[in-house]
């Protein structure tokens, strides 16, 4: 025994020596390798993996070593920031490479809509699994199911919306029944992943015993089912089926899952009685039943379920009638949502009686008269207090301390009370955080009474007057709205140091100019502001959005366009800037939205714009521009949804630009373009199906739409689709392609030099609700497809030379304006006055007439033919006969030979057949 110690002091010893050495040598170099190949198939556009360097792979970022083998265990590259930081690109096959992995996280990149890997089923001791918001689609791959040591998975929010082809697309599942062998799952979230041909996920996910919560928000379940033989969830304590347009009652199943604390089913079509088998949930703290509406509400919460709910969501379940008094039973609720329903009357004194509640949410009801500070007293434990949209009135006396410090306070479109000031009372809550009273009718000015804790204010369409208080830069402001609240003058120079987001839009500021560098959104739109564009507005290095439209700004764009690497959107327009647009514009290279029109710029766009190659947004119209349309604009900027360069004077043909696959909106009317539409125009991939709103900020432009120049939302200019080329020199035929833009709402191809027939092919187009073809060449029969067009909603093909009758029927009758079609004589038809039986009567005799002369015509061309040709025969014959005599007698034994032979041969013929007889 004593020979075999220091043995095992040597191998002990050398184990721990070499697991040093493993360590000093940093990680193993086949996963080093792997995961330098997986970087290789990403692109990493805010270099987070600029540490991915060196021999020590443990060492960077994102990466997790073993602290004893050095394997790789953990890759955790979450993105929580926007989509500008996300990593992009492919998950490269190496990395199974890394068998070791116990944790993976690539929530919030962007993996170009492949389809997850399946070989992410081969790490076989993974136990955490996060793909959420990832940019996968496809169908899951049932490999999954071999990660049986798998206890959190999310695949969650991995669904993007098709510009091109229009509609959602999301991960699916083919089946479900991989899901049954992850034994050991504790945690699932598949929301968003369509489950519309799983029909088993019920059973499936009963055969995990150990689950604890369940997420499938909008997954397209359609439908509960409705047995289930028996309920294995043991463990299950949160159930979210939110979101599923599920349009059943509510089984009975559900109820017999008693270890379940939180259940949330709203965004439904649940109906019935809410089954009182609820009542065997006795450990049940949170029930959702938002968007459902349901009976017997009262009945069930008069059980024992009153002593243990905490949350209640009853939000737009249709409750109309008075208050429910009876939700004042319920002693322990610290959380109540009754917003968006038609409550009406006066909030009951019973809701004093929930002195644990924290969250109180009656938003758009209609409930009116005062909460009395007896009603109040007892509410001690209350954060969040939502009252907006209703009648009631909250303002107490000055000398009022109310028992509770909130955090959030929510009263827009309230009655602030008898006067319209400021309650006085709010300068007690010090911890108030977010505060909202938007059209309030405020008529004070009080930044001096506000919480220094306030981080959110709005105070939007009021009528503050006064000048702002330097205490207003004492405030630790995150966000501040006061858009039309009646400021006047210039704006202060003080602001709170860390504010990012400042709307002032819609006021009389005439001017401010000390900005905080930590800015986000500037918006100074609809202002009195004059003079040139201040220079520090190009210095603010985080800012996002710059807004300064509809103001009195004047010379050129500041050319100091250099450190604002991020800003998004940018709009300068209805202002009177000249000049040029400057080349440092070029270096925004995450510019989204350029908005320029409506001013009196001028010169060639630069060519150096093809460098912001996330442009969304670009509009230039209404200025003086010249030159050819930039053909790079259809080559560089693929992610363009809206292009307006109208009233202009731009010149040539129109460039090559059906290569953008997200164009809706095109507007490059009122210039001096010449040449043919182009037959390509019927390839725009994002006009062949509806549109969809996905847009992330606020953003207005102005289009010409029916006959007048309207401002658009950020939600109208996402859902709209349009083609504007109307007063330019075009030329040649309307392409039949057109009529693949099935999506498209507004065509207007007038002013112009369009010559041929109306393309039949129009009538394809069902979303079409503008259609105007006047003051063009265009000629033929109108198009009887047109009345399929059951949208449409102002037609124009007036000034043509358009003929026959004005097709009838279907949306074409609803049109009963003659002004539409003027200007075309030899049409007729309703709504016109010129009758067309009368007219066809008349264009038949007049044909009978032509065809009466054109029959005259050529039998005198016949007879005078005859005659020409029997003049001419006879001279050509009888004349040489007459004039050559050696042609006479040639002719003459020619005309005997003949004559002899015939001669011959009758008689020889007739001798024949008196023979046979």
């Amino acid at each position: 025994m004593g020979g075999r110690t220091p043995l095992l002091v040597l191998t002990f010893s050398l184990a721990v020596l070499s697991i040093k050495l493993g360590i000093s040598h940093g990680c193993r170099e086949t996963e080093r390798k792997a995961l330098i190949d997986f970087k290789r198939g990403l692109h990493d556009p805010s270099n987070r993996l600029s540490s991915w360097v060196g021999e020590d792979c443990c060492a960077w970022e994102g990466v997790g070593c073993s602290n004893i083998s050095g394997h790789v265990i953990k890759l955790d590259l979450r993105n929580s920031r926007r989509c500008k930081w996300a990593l992009r690109g492919d998950i490269t096959p190496s990395l199974p490479s890394l068998q070791q992995l116990n944790r993976l996280d690539l929530s919030g990149n962007y993996f170009m809509h492949k389809p997850i890997p399946k070989f992410l089923g081969a790490f076989r001791r993974l136990t955490y699994l996060n793909l959420s918001g990832a940019g996968f689609m496809g169908r899951v791959p049932a490999q999954l199911g071999n990660l049986s040591t798998l206890q959190h998975l999310d695949l969650s929010y991995n669904c993007y919306w098709d510009d091109e082809g229009g509609g959602s697309f999301c991960l699916s599942l083919e089946n479900s029944g991989w899901i049954s062998l992850l034994t050991s799952l504790r945690h699932l979230n598949m929301t968003w992943v369509s489950f519309t041909n799983a029909a088993n996920w019920l059973q499936d996910l009963n055969a995990l015993p150990h689950v604890q919560e369940i997420e499938l928000i909008s997954c397209d379940l359609g439908t509960f089912p409705r047995s289930l033989s028996h309920v294995n969830f043991t463990s299950l304590t949160t159930l979210d089926l939110r979101g599923n347009y599920i349009n059943s009652t509510i089984p009975d199943w559900v109820f017999n899952i008693t270890s379940l604390e939180f259940l949330y089913l709203g965004g439904n079509d649940l109906h019935g009685f809410f089954p009182d088998s609820v009542t065997k949930l006795t450990s049940l703290k949170a029930l959702d039943l938002s968007g459902n509406v349901l009976a017997n509400l009262e009945m069930v919460f008069s059980g024992c379920l009153r002593n243990s709910m905490e949350e209640l969501d009853l939000s737009g379940t249709q409750l109309s009638g008075s208050f429910p008094d009876w939700l004042g039973n319920i002693k322990n609720l610290k959380s109540l949502d009754l917003s968006s329903n038609s409550l009406c009357g006066s909030v009951p004194a019973s809701i004093g009686n929930l002195s644990l509640l924290q969250h109180l949410s009656l938003g758009s009801n209609d409930l009116n008269g005062t909460i009395s500070k007896d009603d109040l007293a007892n509410l001690s434990s209350l954060e969040y207090l939502d009252i907006s949209y209703n009648f009631i009135e909250l303002n107490k006396s000055d000398d009022w301390i109310p028992p509770f410090q909130l955090q959030s306070l929510s009263m827009d479109f309230c009655q602030i009370g008898p006067t319209p000031q400021f309650p006085q009372w709010l300068r007690t809550q010090t911890t108030l955080r977010q505060l909202q009273l938007s059209s309030a009718g405020i008529k004070d000015m009080f930044f001096d009474r506000l919480p220094s804790s306030l981080e959110y204010l709005d105070l939007s369409y009021n009528s503050l007057h006064g000048s702002l208080p330097a205490s207003l830069g004492n405030l630790s402001m995150d966000e501040l709205y006061l858009s039309n609240a009646g400021i006047k003058e210039a704006f202060p120079n003080w602001l709170p140091s860390g504010l990012r987001y400042l709307y002032l839009s819609d006021n009389k500021i005439t001017g401010i100019t000390n900005t905080m560098p930590s800015l986000q959104w500037f918006d100074l739109s609809m202002n009195n502001m004059s003079g040139e564009i201040p220079f520090s507005y190009c210095q603010l290095r985080n800012l996002e959005g710059l807004q300064l439209y509809e103001n009195n700004l004047s010379r050129v764009i500041p050319n100091c366009w250099k450190t604002s690497s991020n800003l998004l959107l940018l709009d300068l327009s209805s202002n009177k800037l000249v000049g040029g647009v400057p080349d440092s514009l070029c270096n925004l290279q995450m510019l989204e939205s350029l908005h320029l029109s409506h001013n009196n710029l001028s010169g060639q766009i630069p060519h150096c714009l093809k460098s912001c190659t996330e442009l969304a947004t670009l509009d230039l119209g209404h200025n003086n521009f010249i030159g050819n349309i930039p053909t790079w604009i259809g080559e560089s900027l693929l992610y363009l949804k809206t292009l307006s360069l109208r009233s202009n004077a731009f010149t040539g043909s129109i460039p090559q630009l059906s290569s953008l696959p997200s164009l809706r909106i095109l507007d490059l009317s009122n210039n001096n373009l010449s040449g043919t539409i182009p037959q390509s125009f019927g390839d725009f991939n994002a006009l062949k199906s509806a549109p969809t709103n996905d847009s992330l900020y606020v953003e207005d432009m102005w289009l010409f739409i029916k006959g007048s120049e309207l401002e658009y939302t950020t939600r109208q200019l996402s859902m709209d689709t349009l083609i504007d080329l109307s007063n330019n020199y075009l030329s040649g035929n309307i392409p039949e392609e057109l009529g693949n833009l099935h999506g498209l709402r507004s065509l207007n191809l007038s002013k112009n030099y369009l010559i041929g027939q109306i393309p039949w092919s129009i009538g394809r187009m069902k979303q079409l609700e503008v259609l105007d073809l006047s003051r063009n060449n265009l000629s033929g029969a109108i198009p009887s497809d047109l009345a399929a067009l059951n949208f449409l909603n102002h037609l124009n093909l007036s000034y043509n030379n358009l003929s026959g009758r004005i097709p009838n029927g279907n949306q074409l009758q609803t049109f009963t304006d003659s002004s539409i079609y003027a200007g075309n004589p030899n049409l007729c038809g309703p709504p016109l006055t010129k009758n067309c039986t009368l007219n066809i009567a008349k264009a038949g005799e007049e044909e009978q007439n032509e065809d009466s002369s054109k029959s005259r015509m050529e039998t005198l061309w016949l007879y005078t033919s005859i005659t020409l040709g029997f003049i001419i025969g006879f001279w050509a014959i009888c004349g040489s006969l007459l004039l050559q005599q050696t042609w006479r007698t040639s002719y003459f034994r020619a005309i005997d030979n003949m004559f002899d032979k015939l001669y011959v041969m009758m008689v020889v013929t007739v001798a024949k057949y008196k023979r046979k007889l």
